[in-house]
């Protein structure tokens, strides 16, 4: 996905989950803590985790413009998640020129 909110790439499993939409609302609180990060000091944004009663959200930045997106349900393995969005960052680098 791109800052924008508009999806490259997706899969979904779940077709009524809108998440367009979803990661839209994200791409504002990514862009707040990637700024307060770099203020801080702390370097650049690299995971973003939310855990919800209901879902759990990772996301993995790509690019300081592009990032992975997973939405997963409660019961998910998140360390697996975690796993494989850092692996699709590592493909995906060459793609974006990092």
């Amino acid at each position: 996905m791109g800052m924008d909110g508009i999806s490259i790439e997706k899969r979904l499993t779940d077709p009524t989950i809108n998440i367009e939409s979803l990661a839209a609302e994200y791409t504002s609180s990514l862009r707040t803590l990637s700024s307060t990060a770099n203020d801080a000091g702390l370097g650049g944004l690299e995971e973003f985790v939310v855990s919800t009663d209901q879902r759990i959200v990772a996301i993995r930045m790509i690019t300081p413009e592009y990032f992975l997106f997973t939405l997963l349900r409660k019961d998910a393995n998140l360390g697996r998640a975690r796993f494989e969005l850092k692996r699709g960052r590592y493909l995906l680098a060459k793609e974006f020129a990092i």
